[in-house]
């Protein structure tokens, strides 16, 4: 069949009159793969070549969906055979990374001016033109509008932090541009998963896309921070001061090499920052050191000894600094800089050697026979802190210390079992404190953060217990050193002591897409339970709650409801999840509703469960959902008896 449509198609192209057109332009691709590279209009068909551009020895499939489209009118051209590959069978690319393939359609109609494509209902490529480029004032420039309103959101915000003051509680600003961004991009917005550190709480910020390209979003922050924008899953890092407005001009052409190179963690080519922070967002962003490889970590863990993988470690750590300061020396950046690049680095590989020991206990459940997995980790193994500065506040500004000072409160350097000694007149940080100073000599910024988070963990845990905190907070007031750290434990203690109270969702888009979702089953109390496919806890939670939904579905009392989103869950796999796990009350929403949800409900991971009273209150937003039926007789005392669950 494949050879007689090409002896087909041979004899067509040498017997009918043809219009042919080389590389024709486009108004806007949302593709770094596929590329339309001629177009052959016959009296009886339409071949349209597509080169393929991916990385080498990868797959990319065509199926049998893949259509033209008449992009005035709408009206669509189904694909009718394909020469140098076969339908939804994968493709293969060859060592260059190039090869390409021949879709044949039907005849257009001779008013068709210009044409897009797609494959299983996603277009791909918009407004193929037959008449050449389409017309641009300034192709790849700034609007003079765009650049009126980035001047003017800049212009005056000169504050600058004063050196000798780390913590300032004020906004952050962050505005820009992507220079060839089209609303049809397939997203209208992006997020910073921000964070409070101290206290662990969570701000997700969305970053609002206008259909002209700009966008801007703001934030609160207690210190300088140097984080990231993640739009269409892609992150620009930048470096922001509270008092100040950063501006980031993008290019749509990294997006596109950001999809083509899908094997990495790609760095945007073509940023620019403007505002206070330019300086030294151009720094940061000029070091690059080579990062630990998390892709073998797992044979890492099998094959290397703890006390080899931490000294082969070390010397990429040595390797990395040794990096870093040559180019610091040669760009002549300021200590105050240096010393964030330096951060960077030591938290990159402190953070590996964490996993490496974290890790062990799930892989040697996994592999008991494995003899490596099953060797102590020496007494000396975490010895590698002593490499950073833990009283260093400018820790804080890194992207890596979220991940740190994890790391750092569930390691056996913070014995964290200590606390649930209630000894010493119930203060269980007076022994933590005693084991720490043992081993270490001093306390440190790092230490008295990770106690104000285990403080607060069990504030959240216990606060409808009527637990006595004043005992454990007065002493973490004398232990902890720095005032801005006992500010915040205060403020904590405050709000937790207050009890959890039911809210009213506020007036916005976001919380009308929530209650879009629960108003059909109000009445009834909801779990709103927020996963994706990619996250495995989110998985098992929702198959170890099988047994449970199933035993009270239909029950007058309360529900369950699943959100997740297009982006991070693809459709096969919904369908299939969904129908195996009963989730009745489920949905899949777009992209940018899911992230607006995210700032909603303050939340940067998942899983995540939100609990609505049965008159649509937010009655917690960070529910706990495992321990359902003793939160649900805190809640709702009078409805929930131990005799309800008999």
């Amino acid at each position: 069949m494949k050879y007689f449509i090409a002896l087909s198609l041979l004899f067509v192209v040498f017997t009918t009159k043809s219009q042919i057109i080389n590389n024709p332009q486009s108004e806007f691709t949302n593709t770094g793969i596929y590329h339309i590279d001629k177009i052959t209009i016959l009296d009886t068909a339409t071949i349209v070549e597509v080169k393929i551009s991916f990385l080498p020895n990868w797959w990319t499939t065509f199926s049998n969906k893949a259509y033209l489209e008449n992009a005035d009118t709408g009206e669509k051209y189904s694909v009718k055979a394909i020469e140098g590959a076969k339908f939804n069978i994968k493709l293969w690319t060859p060592k260059s990374g190039d090869t390409s393939v021949k879709l044949i359609f039907p005849k257009l109609d001779k008013k068709v001016k210009r044409l897009n494509y797609g494959d299983e209902g996603k277009t791909s490529v918009y407004g193929i033109s037959f008449q050449g480029r389409p017309k641009t004032d300034k192709p790849n420039s700034m609007p003079d509008n765009v650049l009126k309103w980035m001047d003017g959101q800049i212009a005056g915000n000169k504050r600058k932090m004063d050196p000798n003051q780390f913590y300032v509680n004020d906004s952050i600003k962050i505005v820009g541009y992507i220079k060839g961004y089209d609303k049809r991009a397939g997203f209208a917005s992006g997020i910073i998963y921000h964070q409070n550190h101290l206290t662990r709480e969570n701000f997700p910020t969305t970053v609002r896309i206008y259909e002209d390209g700009r966008f801007e979003c703001s934030m609160l922050a207690i210190h300088p921070i140097s984080s990231n924008i993640f739009f269409n899953n892609q992150s620009i890092n930048f470096y922001a001061e509270p008092g100040t407005v950063t501006g980031i001009i993008l290019n749509w052409d990294d997006f596109l090499l950001a999809d083509r190179y899908r094997d990495r963690r790609y760095e945007f080519k073509n940023v620019q920052y403007l505002g206070v922070n330019k300086s030294v967002n151009g720094m940061l962003a000029s070091i690059k050191f080579t990062r630990p490889d998390y892709g073998k970590l797992d044979d890492f863990l099998e094959k290397q000894k703890p006390e080899d993988f931490k000294n082969i470690q070390l010397q990429h750590w040595k390797k990395a600094r040794k990096t870093a300061d040559s180019t610091i020396s040669v760009k002549h950046i300021p200590d105050n800089i240096k010393k964030m690049i330096v951060n960077q680095v030591d938290l990159t590989y402190a953070n590996y050697l964490f996993d490496y020991e974290s890790s062990r206990s799930y892989n040697r459940k996994q592999k008991p026979d494995n003899q490596i997995l099953k060797l102590p980790v020496p007494i000396d193994y975490f010895d590698f802190l002593n490499k950073i500065n833990l009283d260093d506040e400018s820790l804080l500004i890194s992207n890596e210390f979220s991940t740190f000072i994890n790391r750092f409160e569930f390691s056996p350097v913070y014995e964290r079992a200590l606390l649930y000694d209630r000894d010493n007149n119930g203060n269980g940080y007076l022994k933590l404190d005693s084991a720490y100073l043992t081993k270490n000599k001093k306390s440190s910024l790092v230490f008295d953060i990770a106690k104000l988070r285990s403080l607060i963990s069990d504030f959240k845990f216990n606060q409808y217990k009527n637990k006595n905190f004043a005992k454990e907070t007065s002493y973490l007031s004398q232990s902890i050193k720095e005032p801005f750290v006992v500010s915040e434990m205060n403020r904590m203690y405050n709000k937790y002591k207050m009890g959890n109270v039911a809210y009213e969702l506020p007036n916005n888009a976001a919380a009308d897409v929530f209650k879009k979702i629960i108003n059909p089953l109000k009445g009834k109390i909801l779990i709103v339970d927020f996963w994706a496919q990619w996250c495995a806890p989110c998985r098992s939670g929702i198959e170890t709650s099988l047994s449970m939904r199933k035993k009270y579905q239909n029950n007058p009392d309360f529900d369950f409801v699943f959100i997740t989103d297009s982006e991070s869950t693809e459709a096969p796999f919904y369908d299939d999840f969904t129908i195996k796990n009963s989730m009745i009350n489920t949905h899949r929403i777009k992209a940018d509703e899911y992230l607006a949800l995210r700032e909603l409900f303050k939340f940067n991971g998942i899983p995540r469960y939100v609990l609505v009273s049965a008159e649509g209150k937010i009655q917690d937003d960070n529910f706990l959902s495992y321990n359902l039926q003793d939160e649900f007789s805190k809640y709702f005392p009078e409805k929930f008896t131990d005799a309800y669950w008999k």
